[in-house]
Formats: structure tokens, sequence, C-alpha cells
């Protein structure tokens, strides 16, 4: 088993694991002659305590069947404050990973991904403080304070000689040892030299009937008590394990600095904390102002020919300011492809109620009556995902935690226009990772990673992933890319916000719009509407009727409204998937009646309606194409229906809409 990763429940050196624990410890005495050796350790407490401060190179050695695991770190400690700086100088993929902790506060910085962490340093430090006490402790179970064994029978407090030094993220934690008295025997093996130094020699070994197999070998300094060298043996699956961790170049009381424990992250770090992210919705919405250049991103799409069988990359380029949360937005297009079929707007405009979108080369505007909901579900579905990370993991010196796991739900793309597709994502089958910190221009960020769990193989959705780049100031997305695949390919959809800038507002009037006194205008007045929770519901209480359609297992209810406006009529019910999306829709105008029960309304040869004329069932109908949107509709009576989907095929919306048959 390769050991340049090991598992966290794999190999380890051990923090703490032989604490010789309250109850009886049988204690042997392996001396020359069977002669009581002198109670070597009865100051080490004092001894410890007065040690100002000192410097090592540490070697860190994991050996597990035939593999080799070696971790180099210079080490400072000064024992009596509980503090210690450590640096990872091997070489390794670790090389560079720091470690602070002075007194309170616990700094571990990762080159690799560029996160810092600050968390709070009790634990650890009162573990460096108060080792020489259970030096002392270990010294008296192997060598009475008088000089003779002690009684079997003696309640004496948990001693751990471990750790000298905290564990880093190469050196997870060992089997757990049962502290229980009978566990272990102490015993002195007299004295040698480590690193120059003279040093007393203690064996930490099962008991005989005792269920650890973990045993230990450790050489305390003569002069300071402090360990020198340790090494740890277990078997785990079968196989030995041998952790051994060796101090040389040792310097004691080297005259440290005042500032040798102060720390300073890196500038472009991301700071990790234990609630990062808990409030992340607030903050976002705490923004005043945001302006930036949007960039959107389509791979794998094609938006011009729905039958066409390979896609192509489409972009749009848009200057947006707004007011995250409140659905206040401006964007102005500044490139963006012609999409047959499809509306070319170059203005949007929304007061967070109100939206207008303006085709400048068309003259064309239309009026929407929006609302705000949506994009602060955005914003709360990013501090899930925040709460979803394993920020938690056990080490004998953090304790042990769990964070809850929410449902997942991966962040849309932002917008009105040309979103992304936003599936919900069942609890479970979907795993969040903080990758690391990067830099999307200029600005540092959050790595988050929403993969398919693949763990007893619980997800069928192995086609879909999701990273967010989330700004560590704001705790707004600033980057966003989405990847997913249906039978008729891969797509990828990303989202980039470049040149972000947060003001304090915006002037007055950049949130409303006039349009052109010669424009063609269409309003869309919803009038009264109402949301349902199931599509029965929806249907019952609709203003038109509606039969309700039979869609493929893979999809899932999502939400119904009924509208009831001056200018129209209509029901919409809406299924999703994990990929894609489905509305059926039922709506009837007051301008026109719309002939012809189950067949197509001036479905002839003069008509001048766009799409493909089509079959559906016994009724005849027509399919567009319109940028993401896909759409088969047809007529009965008055009442005309759709079915639309983005990233679904054709042959799926026309069964749709032939389960549907006319009321």
């Amino acid at each position: 088993m390769p050991l340049d990763k090991p598992s966290p429940t794999t190999i380890a050196v051990v923090v703490g694991v032989l604490a010789v624990a309250g109850g009886a410890v049988a204690v042997g005495l392996l001396t020359p002659g069977g002669q009581t050796p002198p109670p070597v350790g009865h100051d080490a407490s004092e001894q410890y305590a007065a040690l100002d401060g000192l410097s090592a190179t540490v070697v860190t050695t994991v050996e597990r069947g035939g593999e080799t695991n070696r971790t180099v770190r210079e080490a400072t400690i000064r024992p009596d404050d509980g503090q210690v700086r450590l640096r990872t100088v091997d070489g390794s993929a670790a090389d560079g990973t720091v470690v602070v902790a002075n007194g309170s506060t616990k700094w571990t910085y990762d080159p690799e991904t560029n996160l810092v962490s600050r968390t709070d340093a009790g634990t650890l430090s009162e573990r460096v403080r108060t080792r020489g006490e259970r030096i002392e402790r270990l010294f008296e179970r192997a060598v009475g304070p008088d000089g003779t064994d002690p009684a079997s029978d003696e309640s004496t407090p948990g001693v751990s000689p471990l750790p000298v030094m905290p564990q880093g993220p190469d050196t997870p934690d060992a089997p757990a040892t049962n502290r229980s008295g009978g566990q272990v025997t102490v015993s002195y093996d007299g004295t040698a030299t480590v690193a120059g130094r003279a040093v007393h020699v203690l064996q930490v070994r099962p008991a005989e009937g005792a269920t650890t197999n973990i045993a230990q070998t450790l050489w305390i300094d003569a002069e300071w008590f402090v360990p020198l060298k340790y090494e740890t043996r277990w078997v785990e699956d079968g196989e030995r394990v041998t952790a051994t961790v060796e101090y040389r170049d040792v310097d004691f009381e080297p005259g440290l600095s005042g500032d040798t424990f102060d720390y300073e992250p890196p500038e472009n770090a991301a700071l990790v904390t234990p609630n990062l992210g808990e409030n992340a919705s607030q903050r976002i919405q705490r923004i005043d102002g945001l302006s930036a250049t949007l960039q959107r991103r389509y791979d794998g799409l094609n938006l011009s020919d729905a039958n066409a069988t390979e896609g192509t990359t489409y972009e749009t380029v848009q200057q947006v300011q707004l007011v995250p949360g409140s659905g206040k937005q401006r964007a102005e297009v500044r490139r963006s492809p012609s999409i047959p079929g499809g509306a070319n707007n170059s203005l949007l405009v929304s007061n967070g109620t109100v939206s207008w979108l303006y085709d400048s080369e068309t003259n064309n505007a239309t009026r929407l009556e929006v609302d705000a909901t949506g994009r602060q579900q955005q914003y709360r579905r990013i501090e899930q995902l925040f709460a979803r990370l394993d920020r938690t993991r056990t080490t004998p010196e953090d304790g042990d935690g769990t964070i809850p796991g929410p449902g997942l739900t991966p962040v849309p793309g932002p917008g009105v226009s040309g979103d992304a597709p936003t599936p919900t994502l069942p609890a479970g089958q979907f795993g969040v990772s903080l990758e690391g910190a990067a830099q999307v221009d200029g600005r540092t960020t959050y790595v988050l990673a929403i993969r398919p769990e693949t763990d007893g193989n619980e997800s069928t959705l192995g086609n879909y992933s999701q990273t967010l780049w989330i700004d560590a100031e704001t705790f707004f997305p600033v980057k966003q890319r989405t990847e997913f695949g249906t039978a008729g390919g891969r797509f990828t959809v990303s989202v980039t916000y470049r040149n972000v800038t947060v003001t304090d507002g915006f002037p007055a009037g950049t949130f409303t719009f006039e349009p052109p006194a010669d424009a063609n205008v269409t309003r869309s007045d919803l009038g009264s509407s109402q949301s349902y929770e199931s599509p029965d519901e929806t249907v019952e209480n609709g203003p038109v009727e509606v039969p309700k359609p039979t869609v493929p297992p893979s999809f899932a209810f999502s939400s119904g409204r009924t509208a009831d406006s001056a200018y129209v009529e209509s029901v919409t019910l809406t299924y999703r998937n994990e990929t894609s999306r489905l509305i059926v829709s039922a709506y009837a105008t007051n301008e026109s009646a719309l002939p012809g029960n189950g067949t197509e309304t001036n479905g002839t040869e003069n008509d001048t309606r766009t799409g493909e004329r089509i079959r559906i069932g016994d009724r005849t109908g027509r399919y567009t194409s319109a940028g993401l949107t896909r759409t088969v509709s047809w007529a009965c009576g008055e009442v005309r229906y759709s079915v639309s989907g983005r990233f679904v095929s054709k042959g799926l919306l026309i069964e749709v809409a032939a389960s549907m048959s006319c009321p």
C-alpha cells in the first residue's frame, strides 16, 4: 500500500495514544542485576517547564508493508508557554506547510491548496505545556517516587508523553488504545545516546492479555526531559506498522525572539475557520452594489440547429451592475452570438419587480414582472454548501465533531437571461469539498467542488459536476463551471465575473428603463398569480383546463403556478431531473380565439409562425428551438399548450405532449 498519502485510519505518529490511564498498570523493571534504578524522572516537570525553548529538525518515518513515508520538519518549541512552530522542508507536496501555535491561536497553512486555517490552540498548547508532567508520571509508573515499584492497585491519572509536536497532514491517527488499567506495562531500560545527548530509555508494552497491540520506546533527554526520539509499533489489517519520530540538530535554549510564534498568512491565501460560510447569504446581501464584466461560455451546445449532433462554443459578454439579493440589475450586452429564433437583447434592466428586455436592432422592448426570491435562494444554497464541508476531521488535538448535511442544490448561473440549468440534487448522492484557494481576476476565492459520491455506488448522477469559486471577501460566486451529459453529448456552462468592483451603491435611475417613444413594446401583466406544491393542486385551481402530463420517471415535480391577468390566463407545471427541466404550460389570451379542437391553429401553407410542423399523436403542432430551450406547442380550442425544456431531446418533448389529450 503506497504511503505517499496515507489514509486517516491507517498510520500515524501517535499523539497521546499510549496514555497509561487511570487504574492499575502492571510495571516491569528491566535493569542490570535486577537492581532498582534511581528515581531519574522525579523532577521532569520542573526541568521541562524551565526550558525557555528549543529548535530542531524533526524527522518522521512511517514504515508499513515494505513502503516507507518520510517527513522532515523544522521545529521550534517554547514549552512553558505552549508555543510551537513547524515548517515542512522535505521537498514533498506538503513542502512549505506551516503550523504555528502561539498559546491561544493555531495557524495551519497549506501551500498546495493556498488555504490557511485559524483555530483555537487551547488543546495543543495545553499538551505542550503539560508534557513534562506526563513524562514525570510515566517515570513514576516505571520507577516509583521512592525508587520502588508502585502498588499494582494504585490509581494514577493518565500519563501521555506525546505529542512533542502536533500532527501534520501526513501523520493521521494510529488505532485507538484501550486506556483502562492493565493494558500496558512501563519499564525503565537504562540510558543511551541520541543526537549526541544522554537519554533515558522507557519501554511501553502491551500487558499480558491486553486488547491493545501497540508498543512504544521513548528516548528522554536526561537534562530537559524532552523526548528526543520515540518509536511506536502496532499491527493493522495484518501488517506491521512502525512510526518513528527523531529530533536532530537539537539546540536547547536558542534564545528565541519575541515574534518567533507570530504568524501572518500570505496575502493571497484564503482563511478557513470552523464556522466558514455560516453567514454567507447575509454577507452577500449586505453588498450595496457590485459592477463587473460578466462572461458566459457554453461548450458542447448547438443553439442554432436543434437536430445537429455536434455542439460548438458560444460566448456572451455583458457589463453588469447589480445589488445582490434585491433583484436589481442592469446588464448591457457587449458581445453575444446571433441565435436564430431567439431574442438578441442588447439591454436588461430590472428593479427587482419589473424587468425590461430591449433589442436595439429591432427596437423591441419587453416588460416582465419578476421577483427576487430565486436569487436569494441561490445565496442560501452557497451557505448550505459550506455547511456540507467536512471541516472537522478528527485529530487527537481537535477532538471529535460532526457537521450537519442539508440537502444539496448546486448554484444556478446568474442573471435573468441565459441562466445555466439549476438541477436539484438528492442529498447523500453528491459531496462537496473545499479544493483550495485560487485567484479569479486578482480576487482570492474559495474553490468548492460538487461531485457525485462514489462510495457504495450511491450516486446515479455520475455525469454531473460543478465547481464554484466563492469570493473570500464577500462570498459572492465570481465564477462557476457546470459539466453534465445527456444522450446528446457532454455540455459545459461557465460563468465568470471579471473586473469586480464592490461599490456603496449606484446613482438614481440605474435600475429604471424607459423604452424609446417609437419602440415596439410588449407588456406581460401577470395580474394575480399563485404557486402550488403539487401538480394536482395546480391543475385543480387553474383558470384553464390542463390534462395532466405523463413525464419520464427521472423527472420530479418541482413547482406549479397559475396566473390570471387582463391579457392571459395560464397554468405552468415545472418538472426537473438531475440535469434537465421540463415546463408544461397552458394559456388562453383575450386578444384572439384559437379555433379548431385538436388541430394546429393556422396550420396551413400560408402559416407565418416559425418552427417545424410536426405530428403530436393525432394532432398537428410546432417544434422550435431558441437558445438553450426547445419547445413543442399545439392548440386545443381556445387554449394553447406547450412542452419546453433545456437539454432535452425533441423526441422526449413530443412524447410528453402526446400524453396530454385535448380536454
